[in-house]
């Protein structure tokens, strides 16, 4: 109780002393609409003009300035999260803050007749979320979008052309639409939105992920109270939604629930539930289009579109397509990586066969969050929920001039070896707290940890270059069908040839993730470890054994597409219970027809 109270205390001290120097910075005709909590809000001043690496950058690829600023944005956020992590590598000071638009210059623009656009010139597929008192199965869960094109019988339509979603499925659309990855397969805006976030952050997130959300006016939950594991900034574009986040639940009270994964899958989350699970109201906004917001992972948040034009709601008003409330989520994915402390300390241990005293004899995922590591002490427990220093994954985008090169070199190895400092501080400290702090067989070396930050380095490297190329390859797609002059629209859905087939996003953005899948599993194999005699030896398995808690990759037998689950039952005939994203379960399944240990990806 005293530790709440304390960092309690200390979190309204920050927040007067952060509001008392930035507000008045803040003009007062800033676009979102505050309610009665956003006096303790984080504000950052508005983004108005451009950083001249930025437009380096935007010439270098050949891009509008509009997207330089996105850039210049995200530069901004990348201080910010290098400035809110401590000397350890501790990022417990890091809060929600909101960015208010440049009314001449919208930083990011994407509205409905661009979401038209792209629906017309590609197959894209979408799901529509829905909340807990609709589906009744716990947290919020997704199910496909139906396609509102012609009748699948139809046999004078194109096969592919019945599976299309078309924008009339959208409107129809009772709660929000998500279109997931929407900056690998919407090229036109989004793809170049995507790049200039992953220069823009330089390494301060190992991936980025864009989705879009897309929300009818007057929805009273558009969103149910739950928490992700990416941190996120969101860009309303259009339309209005309401925003509420709260500080993070006190995990000693649930230790066994993941807190990156709260009000998912089978754990209904509510609000009276956060109020007594310690969590505090920090947030409360309505977004406009424009307004930037950001919300750091763990941290709980729920949405609407309820009341969010005001008195205008509460007369015969008609709502047309422009007040449907869209905006872009970018996640900023470390964590979906596992490239944080607690991940890096888990496969240290792994890799180099000493005892984890956090997890238990079967217990194998690398980034698990759930069980011991939740009843540590507040400042630890922030520490190894840390993400690591994206400095280290910084993607190359210019050709460097050869001295400069060597000053990076000699700044990158002295943030591994920072890295792998903060590394062994946080697992001894983990062992004093459980009792095992003079147990020299579970300890690690200073050496132990330098080679697990350079493999999670090189693997860090690989997954943020493998995400500039699909970025990268999108825009080029944009860029010819532009010299078609539209041809590709009009042809779509008639001309399937191969070449046509081949450079829808469906099947482009596949190549990605699976190479995506190769490195996630790269990661977690160097891990395994099979002790004889005290050797530790590499274990080289083709189906590698699965176990209750692990998590999985399964492919449709129908398309091409997969899905994370978990396994909830090992069965002595042989085959496995799973359990999906949605909370539907999936009985009997049989071994070969699916990929892993993942240990990440679940309920992301």
């Amino acid at each position: 109780m005293v530790e709440k109270a304390t960092k309690t205390m200390l979190t309204k001290i920050v927040q007067v002393c952060i509001v008392t120097l930035l507000c008045a910075s803040i003009p007062a005709t800033t676009a979102f609409q505050s309610n009665s909590r956003l006096t303790e809000a984080y504000l950052l001043k508005q983004q108005s003009s451009v950083s001249p690496e930025s437009t380096r950058w935007a010439l270098e690829y050949d891009l509008h300035e509009k997207h330089a600023l996105t850039h210049t944005l995200f530069q901004k956020v990348a201080r910010h999260l290098r400035t809110h992590t401590d000397s350890n590598g501790s990022r417990a000071s890091c809060s929600p803050f909101l960015v208010g638009r440049n009314a001449d210059t919208p930083t990011i623009e994407f509205n409905c007749h661009d979401l038209e656009y792209a629906l017309a010139c590609d197959y894209l597929s979408a799901c529509m979320g829905r909340n807990t008192d609709e589906t009744k199965k716990g947290g919020w869960s997704m199910s496909t979008l139906e396609n509102g094109g012609p009748a699948k019988n139809d046999t004078n339509v194109h096969s592919f052309q019945a599976q299309r979603l078309n924008w009339n499925s959208v409107l129809r659309a009772e709660n929000t639409v998500v279109f997931n990855s929407a900056g690998a397969h919407m090229s036109s805006i989004l793809a170049a939105t995507s790049l200039a976030a992953l220069h823009g952050l330089d390494g301060a997130a190992v991936g980025i992920c864009l989705n879009l959300y897309v929300t009818p006016a007057n929805v009273q939950m558009s969103a149910p109270p739950h928490t992700d594991k990416q941190d996120v900034v969101v860009v309303q574009t259009q339309g209005r939604k309401r925003w509420r986040v709260y500080s993070p639940p006190d995990p000693t009270l649930k230790s066994e629930l993941d807190p990156f994964a709260r009000g998912k899958g089978g754990d209904s989350l509510t609000v009276a539930m956060l109020e007594k699970e310690g969590s505090e109201l920090l947030l409360d906004v309505t977004l406009l289009p424009g307004d930037i917001l950001f919300v750091p992972s763990r941290f709980p948040h729920t949405t609407d579109t309820l009341d969010c034009y005001g008195d205008e709601d509460r007369g015969e008003r008609k709502f047309g397509k422009e007040d449907i409330s869209m905006h872009l989520t970018i996640g900023l994915d470390s964590h979906v990586w596992a490239m944080n402390y607690n991940s890096m300390r888990t496969l240290a241990l792994r890799v180099h066969g000493v005892h984890d005293v956090l997890l238990g004899v079967f217990d194998r995922n690398m980034d698990a969050c759930a069980g011991r590591v939740n009843q540590l002490s507040y400042d630890l427990r922030e520490g190894l929920y840390s993400s690591v220093d994206g400095a280290i994954f910084s993607v190359d985008t210019t050709n460097v001039h050869p001295k400069a090169q060597r000053e990076r070199d000699l700044f990158l190895k002295e943030r591994i070896g920072t890295v792998a400092s903060n590394l062994l501080a946080f697992h001894e400290r983990t062992n004093l707290e459980c009792g095992h702090a003079d147990d020299v067989n579970e300890s690690l070396t200073f050496d132990q940890c330098l080679k697990t930050v350079v493999q999670f380095q090189n693997v860090g490297q690989k997954i943020s270059n493998a995400h500039q190329d699909m970025y990268i390859a999108a825009v080029r797609e944009e860029r010819t069908r532009e010299d078609e002059h539209g041809g590709w629209a009009r042809n779509v859905g008639d001309l399937m040839t191969e070449k046509r087939v081949n450079r829808l996003s469906i099947f482009r953005v596949q190549t990605y993730y699976k190479r995506f899948d190769e490195l996630r599993e790269e990661l977690r194999a160097w891990g395994d470890f099979q002790p004889v005699q005290g050797i530790r030896e590499e274990r080289k398995v083709e189906l590698p054994m699965i176990l209750k808690g692990d998590q999985v990759q399964v492919q449709s037998p129908i398309d091409s597409s997969s899905s994370f689950a978990k396994v909830v039952k090992v069965r002595s005939d042989g085959l496995f219970n799973l359990i999906f994203f949605d909370g539907t379960q999936q009985k009997g399944v049989e071994r070969n027809t699916f990929t892993g240990p993942h240990g990440i990806g679940i309920f992301i």
